[in-house]
């Protein structure tokens, strides 16, 4: 029975994580949906037919997806590095645009040739950087506040983690482990209330588990972020804890707490 308890629990932990996720799924999902039926009303107002405007707004759609995933990626921590990086990602991104309008076009045009004995002209407006930047930032600010509204509505179920220790069940949240220690063929898991248990998983393997809430701060040891409470010379601050910071992990680890300074500012 003592093991069928933290089963069940995990269990239920899982569906009610798999219901919030399917539901943050298809809000995404009829964003970007209504984002490109949107794009293809504007181009279609330009002369285009509905589904020709609906597959030059669709070339787009991928643009716009690595737009909003490489953007996510620059780290303001070098104010002036931050922007250099913003604009040559926007070259970057305007040079997708165009090769990809035009491949597109290139296959609408054929079809047209071959269906219909037709021609189909660029809309100037394709050809316009200004107004392809416009689309693409006006999509991707929209769905950086469909992500919010979702996180305000549908804030994250906790994760409930099952694991051996001494040959025992424990199920912990995410939120109740501090940090997770690498002791030669064992890995020991530190959580709240100063309880410890030991594992045989590698913490390679228990970074992959824990996700991008954890940071590897040496090669025997794993945080979590939001524990920590600042940098101490080569050491991170875990309470009453100083746990070393190697020279691999040394730039990650200050990007990643400035950037925790920065939200919390």
């Amino acid at each position: 029975m003592g093991f069928c308890a933290p089963t069940m629990a995990f269990e239920r932990g899982k569906f009610a994580i798999f219901a919030s996720e399917m539901k943050r799924t298809v809000l995404i999902i009829s964003y970007w949906s209504v984002a490109l039926i949107l794009f293809a009303i504007v181009l279609s107002s330009t002369g285009y037919t509905m589904p020709d405007a609906f597959f030059l707004a669709s070339s787009l759609v991928p643009v716009a997806v690595l737009f909003r995933y490489l953007l996510a990626q620059i780290r303001f921590t070098s104010r002036w590095q931050g922007i250099r990086d913003v604009c040559f990602l926007m070259l970057f991104i305007l040079t997708m645009a165009f090769l990809a309008v035009h491949l597109a076009h290139a296959i609408l045009l054929d079809l047209h040739r071959q269906l219909w004995h037709g021609e189909l002209g660029v809309s100037p407006l394709l050809l316009n950087p200004v107004f392809l930047m416009a689309m693409l930032l006006l999509i991707i600010i929209g769905d950086y506040f469909v992500g919010r509204m979702i996180e305000q509505r549908l804030p994250e179920v906790e994760e409930s983690l099952t694991f051996t220790s001494d040959r025992q069940p424990v199920t912990l949240q995410r939120q109740e482990i501090l940090y997770v220690e690498s002791c030669d063929t064992e890995t020991w898991i530190y959580a709240t209330e100063g309880r410890k248990y030991r594992n045989k998983r590698p913490i390679s393997a228990w970074a992959n588990l824990l996700g991008k809430d954890f940071l590897r701060i040496h090669r025997s040891y794993l945080v979590r972020i939001s524990a920590c409470q600042g940098r101490e010379g080569e050491n991170i601050i875990l309470g009453d804890l100083r746990l070393p910071i190697s020279r691999k992990y040394k730039t990650e680890v200050q990007e990643v707490l400035d950037l925790c300074s920065q939200e919390t500012n």
